[in-house]
């Protein structure tokens, strides 16, 4: 009986924590990315995403610095979730009704 059960367990464990992930960053450009209110709207956006690991902005640069799981999430489903968001993003442009949802410091 214990000769069955313990691969069994080893399998168990290992498929419940030996998920392969592949973090990567990627720099975004978002020219109408202006203040922390702009951003917290980008990142209210990725909530509903997973495998984001982390948002840094760069009003300056108008820049924002992704965190991902490469396993979980795709670059371009990073810049369609930004430009979802109302921002453009790199090449991807943003939807004119989500711009114009945007408050008048983010547009």
């Amino acid at each position: 009986m214990w000769k069955m059960f313990l691969p069994i367990m080893l399998l168990i464990v290992c498929l419940a924590g030996c998920r392969k992930q592949d973090i990567r960053t990627v720099v975004v450009a978002v020219p109408s990315l202006k203040n922390p209110a702009c951003a917290q709207l980008i990142q209210d956006a990725f909530m509903r995403q997973p495998g984001i690991k982390a948002i840094k902005p760069d009003f300056q640069l108008h820049t924002l610095t992704v965190t991902y799981d490469s396993m979980v999430i795709a670059r371009k489903n990073i810049e369609f979730t930004i430009a979802g968001a109302g921002f453009d993003a790199n090449d991807i442009r943003a939807p004119t009704n989500a711009v114009a949802a945007l408050p008048a410091a983010c547009k």
